[in-house]
């Protein structure tokens, strides 16, 4: 009760990330780090709606160089382990 409903909860979050590129502003930070993962994962498991703000931020966080490059050594360990 203390965080209001789920619903309000969703779409206090949608608001957090359409203000601006990222939850800090125009650049990443940590906050994205922290926002971001479990944005990511409740699309992909479908325990977060699939507003068209949740994936367009989801996107922006997944172009970032440095998430591209995590993701290649992901499946460098997936690939040698198969």
């Amino acid at each position: 009760m203390g965080y209001g409903s789920y619903e309000r909860t969703v779409d206090a979050l949608e608001r957090a990330v359409t203000a601006h590129d990222f939850i800090a502003g125009d650049r990443f930070t940590a906050a994205d780090v922290y926002i971001g993962s479990p944005i990511g994962w409740g699309l992909g498991l479908g325990t977060l709606p699939l507003r068209e703000t949740f994936q367009a931020y989801a996107g922006r966080l997944a172009q970032r160089e440095g998430y591209l490059g995590a993701a290649a050594k992901d499946q460098a360990l997936r690939d040698a382990t198969a």
